[in-house]
């Protein structure tokens, strides 16, 4: 990238940027894919060529997933909205959980809970440690 004229990014390594006036351009790179990021079509279609020359590479048209995350773009108010229902509906249907209905509190908060006996027999068929693993890949993606 910095044959190409970007800097390394002090943040994070995984972004290059590179600034000239008031345009603003960034390359986010994740092994072997590139998210352009930018502020003036011109200068991405200069910097796609360079890139072009530069590397094989092929141009999936705008950004609409990556990572397992779906992104979308308000063009009128210049802003990205970033989400992860596809993910967190894969883990809903991995864990069998994909026809549970969704409310504010998941029990009667006035329930009485009891200690449960035959928690080793019920309990070795949740897999609690997968289940919060991902849930916690969710949180920290976004």
């Amino acid at each position: 990238m910095k044959n190409i004229e970007f800097v390394k990014s002090d943040v994070d390594f995984n972004v290059y940027v590179q600034q000239v006036g008031d345009v603003k351009f960034f390359i986010v790179v994740y092994i072997d894919d590139l998210i352009l990021i930018h502020n003036n079509k011109d200068k991405l279609l200069q910097e796609k060529e360079k890139l072009f020359q530069k590397f094989e590479m092929k141009d999936f048209g705008d950004l609409h997933f990556f990572l397992g995350m779906e992104v979308e773009r308000d063009l009128k108010r210049c802003l990205f909205y970033i989400n992860q229902i596809g993910y967190l509906k894969e883990i809903l249907k991995l864990f069998c959980m994909e026809d549970y209905k969704t409310i504010e509190v998941p029990f009667d908060p006035k329930t009485k809970l009891k200690k449960n006996v035959n928690k080793d027999i019920e309990m070795v068929k949740v897999p609690y440690q997968q289940v919060v693993g991902s849930l916690m890949y969710a949180m920290l993606c976004i």
